[in-house]
């Protein structure tokens, strides 16, 4: 872990209907709610998933908030271009992200530090293969899956569907993103169509 960070809350954003369900992940010392503000006079990390720029601007711009840095992960909000959370960084950061995404080795990047940076997987993926060695990197990766899966089991439903018109129904589900976070869906399609032979 970065020693500078030390003494920096992880606060995840969220909608109100996510809050409980991603406080039940642990990732977080805190999840709030779009509509609120982090904390005053507390130095925060900002993970964002849903890609909202108006959530980091409206914290950024406010006297009593530190947001120390901001890892953007993904846009799952659908957010147009002119409102994620990508228009809001600096020139250094629009830097760091367009050398990342090109698969440049991390050392033409990696001394670059600007606030607002896009957090790439495949990075530390690299990192920890080169510090650990392939083999065990795989064996530490099947030990977390299985613990995380272990763990899972307290916050998440499994939802099979069997037959064509429960593959069909999740689809649906998924697309009009009607699908809980808490849930997943196991998919059979070979048993769903086996009638057909």
């Amino acid at each position: 872990p970065d020693k500078k960070f030390a003494h920096t809350k992880i606060v995840g954003y969220t909608s109100s209907s996510n809050v409980e369900f991603c406080k039940k992940t642990g990732l977080y010392d805190d999840v709030i709610g779009y509509h609120e503000m982090l904390p005053q006079s507390t130095k925060c990390v900002m993970i964002d998933i849903a890609g909202r720029g108006d959530i980091y601007t409206k914290n950024n711009n406010a006297p009593a908030v530190d947001v120390a840095k901001l890892l953007v992960v993904g846009n799952s909000s659908g957010a147009d271009d002119k409102d994620s959370t990508a228009k809001t960084f600096s020139f250094p950061a629009t830097i760091k992200m367009a050398l990342a995404m090109m698969g440049l080795p991390a050392r033409l990047h990696s001394w670059m530090d600007p606030k607002q940076q896009l957090y790439l997987i495949w990075e530390d993926m690299a990192a920890m293969k080169e510090e650990m060695g392939g083999e065990e990197m795989k064996k530490t990766q099947k030990e977390y899956s299985l613990a995380f899966c272990k763990f899972a089991k307290e916050w998440m439903r499994a939802k099979e569907a069997e037959t064509e018109e429960e593959v069909r129904q999740a689809f649906v589900d998924i697309l009009q993103g009607s699908v809980l976070p808490s849930e997943f869906i196991a998919l059979d399609v070979a048993k769903a169509v086996a009638h057909r032979r």
